[in-house]
């Protein structure tokens, strides 16, 4: 007696849905192992163990049954009754597939006329796979558009989520392609062998597909994923919706399929289950994505989880007059360049100093402001502001198009602004500052604004001088600070 003995296993199946004579070769090979398939699921298979055999397989499509059907047709029923009197017991079916086992060595085909198995497969894929591989591809273009669309390449790359999103909807999208290319060159081929040469194609087996598959899921949920929850620059809020997001996704699913297996117990007819699953399904999305905007807003106003460290919250007067008060938020983050690094000691002590460090394993981006709290007017009291971003590229070829973004942008800004002059980068000396190449902003007007941008070996810097005491430009000695502190030396 074995002690492990299992009467039942699971497998992954590695066959298109319209591979039958992949499928029934499998199968047919499994029952000379001494195992018979019990239930055939999209994703897993179940066989019962029994005794050796040699069996017979075959695998028929019926169009006009639906996921939604509450019960199988009385069309679908009354051909299983005249495959049963041929010897062929139904074993398992999956939508429009139907698996039948037949004991007989020469037992007689259940369809025979290659031209009618071919649009048999057509008119199953048309309803079943191909509609859902189009809508997947459609849905992948659409959001990768939406995502380079919405962010420049600096957003994009210093957005975990947004980069991990266009990565699974890439693999999506690229699963959607292939399993279509198959098809459609199976279906070319197959019908014009049906009808030319009176015999049915084969479908190419394509195990290493479906297995790349499996290899790419297992790569988003053990890698892509925890490098986006664990990452340092990833602020406790973010990482709060990140992790909500994805349970009410699959809570979400779960009422879907639900709602939909809940429906069928009921009775309800397939036109009726389907509306009101697609109602479920467009309703609860509104609802998930309306409470997931709630939430950010609503963690947004919490500094502490964005990562800020004895933030505080203050109240100004009502100003003027019989207003409402002001409430604001005080930061006092670490910074690794001051205003009093660069002037030395200042008037004014009662600075914001906040902090933001977001990014990917390709590019990560630091901000940093020092500036004057909330105000109602500038005082001659009020100390000079500082505001400083550094990009980090850990890619060596994302170097030139991250330096090219910031160029675009202006031009970007240029084009959609009509109320305010156009600004442009122009190229200054680049050796005070420690830098390979430097650029300050100018007006069209040819007046310098105190922004500079700042390209170094693998880091970018655009710092601003806000509002200095004589309004001068920074001295050499403040930008070899500069170029020492944020471009060679620690962010964080």
């Amino acid at each position: 007696m074995k002690l492990f003995d299992r009467q039942k296993k699971q497998e992954i199946n590695l066959y298109a849905y319209y591979d039958h004579a992949g499928i029934v070769r499998h199968l047919e090979d499994m029952a000379r192992q001494g195992w018979q398939l019990e239930k055939a699921g999209s994703v897993f298979w179940t066989y019962r163990r029994c005794k050796p055999a040699e069996l017979r397989y075959a695998v028929v499509y019926f169009s006009k049954a639906s996921q939604f059907d509450p019960e199988p047709p009385a069309e679908q029923r009354e051909f299983w009754e005249l495959c049963k009197a041929t010897g062929w017991e139904l074993v398992t079916n999956r939508y429009q597939m139907q698996i039948f086992r037949n004991p007989a060595p020469d037992a007689i085909p259940i369809e025979t006329d290659p031209v009618v198995q071919v649009e048999n497969v057509r008119a199953a894929m048309k309803k079943g796979a191909v509609r859902g591989n189009w809508v997947l591809l459609i849905c992948s273009c659409l959001q990768i558009w939406l995502q380079f669309r919405t962010y420049s390449i600096r957003d994009f790359l210093t957005q975990g989520f947004a980069l991990s999103a266009v990565l699974i909807w890439l693999l999506l999208g690229i699963n959607a392609i292939v399993e279509l290319i198959g098809y459609y060159r199976w279906y070319r081929k197959a019908r014009t062998a049906a009808e030319e040469e009176g015999v049915l194609l084969s479908p190419r087996t394509r195990k290493w597909w479906q297995i790349l598959q499996i290899l790419g899921l297992l790569v988003i949920f053990t890698v892509d994923l925890p490098l986006l929850l664990l990452s340092p620059s990833l602020s406790p809020s973010t990482r709060m919706v990140i992790l909500v997001s994805f349970f009410c996704y699959a809570v979400l699913l779960l009422i879907i399929y639900g709602s939909r297996q809940l429906m069928k117990k009921k009775g309800f007819s397939a036109e009726a289950n389907m509306g009101l699953n697609i109602l479920i399904a467009i309703v609860g999305t509104f609802v998930l994505m309306g409470g997931l905007i709630w939430m950010s807003f609503r963690v947004a106003d919490d500094p502490g989880l964005r990562g800020h460290v004895n933030a505080e919250t203050r109240t100004s007067p009502a100003y003027p007059a019989g207003d409402t008060e002001h409430t604001y938020t005080v930061y006092h983050d670490p910074l690794p360049l001051t205003v009093e690094d660069l002037v030395g000691e200042t008037v004014y002590k009662d600075y914001s100093c906040y902090r933001e460090i977001q990014g990917s394993p390709l590019l990560t981006e630091y901000t940093y402001k020092q500036e004057v709290p909330f105000v109602f007017s500038i005082s001659d009291q009020d100390g000079p502001e500082l505001f400083y971003s550094v990009y980090q590229v850990h890619l060596g070829c994302l170097y030139k198009p991250v330096k090219d973004s910031f160029f675009r942008e202006v031009q970007r800004r240029n084009r959609n602004s009509y109320l305010i002059s156009s600004c442009d980068w122009k190229t200054v000396d680049a050796a005070p500052w420690g830098a390979l190449d430097a650029y300050r902003f100018i007006r069209e007007d040819n007046t310098p604004i105190g922004n500079f941008l700042l390209c170094y070996a693998d880091r970018f810097v655009e710092i601003r001088f806000d509002l200095w005491y004589d309004g001068a430009a920074p001295t050499e000695k403040q930008m070899a600070l500069v170029g020492t502190v944020l471009g060679s030396g620690p962010l964080s």
